[in-house]
């Protein structure tokens, strides 16, 4: 894969990346309210799902797509359920700020960021029509690891830079007191998401 190549495709999925949608919501919302260690841990499980997109993508996940249509509309009904799910539980929170962690609170964290993005019919239409043009069965197995450890470090790296900036004293300093009505708007926008996505897989 030429250098041109590998630079458009980075660049794509950066633009990709910063738009805003059900990833940043979660990465935000967790390290907002659970510290930065458990927004670390969402931001790797939102970077593991499109890990195991690019894997999917690189054995033709377009092909799976156009083939079973029926499959994907059945993952865009989870994937609005699973967002309605995120969105009640912001709305039912109490606005409480970050406590000390644990690893299982890491773990969860991490399932969470990883179902969030999995289940993104956003992210499955992104992967199965723009980058799917370029990872395709017969790139070869070289280039294939390139992309993949690229293209999730890219992940890894902002989501990671979400989770700190959000997780950071001033701005948790800014939201004490306020926590309580970023949750209701974070649950809201989950909510208007899933909604949003629903329509669309009933049409």
């Amino acid at each position: 894969m030429s250098f041109h190549a590998l630079l458009l495709v980075m660049s794509i999925h950066a633009v990709a990346l910063i738009s805003p949608g059900p990833d940043f919501a979660v990465v935000t919302r967790l390290s907002i309210v659970a510290g930065r260690r458990t927004g670390l841990w969402a931001a790797a499980g939102v970077a593991a799902a499109i890990g195991v997109y690019v894997l999917i993508c690189a054995l033709g996940l377009s092909l799976v797509l156009a083939a079973l249509p029926g499959l994907s509309q059945l993952l865009s009904v989870v994937g609005a359920l699973y967002l309605g799910w995120l969105g009640i539980q912001c709305l039912r929170s109490r606005g409480q700020m970050p406590e000390a962690q644990t690893g299982l609170a890491g773990r969860r964290a991490f399932v969470t960021g990883f179902l969030t993005n999995l289940l993104n019919p956003k992210a499955m239409l992104y992967f199965g029509s723009i980058l799917s043009q370029v990872l395709t069965p017969d790139l070869g197995r070289a280039d294939t690891a390139l992309l993949w450890g690229l293209l999730v470090s890219e992940s890894l790296l902002w989501f990671g830079l979400v989770a700190c900036l959000f997780s950071s004293r001033p701005v948790l300093d800014w939201l004490r007191g306020r926590l309580l009505w970023f949750e209701r708007i974070i649950g809201l926008v989950l909510l208007g998401l899933a909604a949003k996505v629903a329509s669309a897989a009933l049409r």
